[in-house]
């Protein structure tokens, strides 16, 4: 049989009888209701509310697949070699007309 092992305070510790990572919190985790206004896609409504827009969602038969926020955070793989010198140099041309 198999036995998993977690480190506890730099001594491995057989997972079965090791102390919780994290202490319990004191009181429940509340997750709030309001958002900021976003206009639906589906039906050109505003909404500030969590469960009134995944109601409308879901009522329209339509499904939220993702994070447009996770978009704008991801930056390009690479950068072709030359592009700044050569943007570097047409705006030189430019500001020199």
């Amino acid at each position: 049989m198999r036995r998993a092992f977690v480190c506890r305070g730099g001594a491995w510790i057989e997972k079965a009888a090791a102390a919780p990572l994290h202490a319990p919190a004191p009181a429940p985790m509340v997750r709030c209701d309001a958002m900021d206004p976003i206009r639906s896609m589906l039906d050109g409504r505003i909404y500030d509310s969590r469960s009134r827009y995944y109601r409308a969602l879901k009522r329209g038969g339509a499904q939220i697949v993702g994070d447009e926020r996770a978009a704008f955070a991801r930056r390009p793989a690479f950068e072709p070699e030359g592009v700044a010198a050569s943007l570097k140099q047409s705006i030189e041309e430019l500001e020199s007309r």
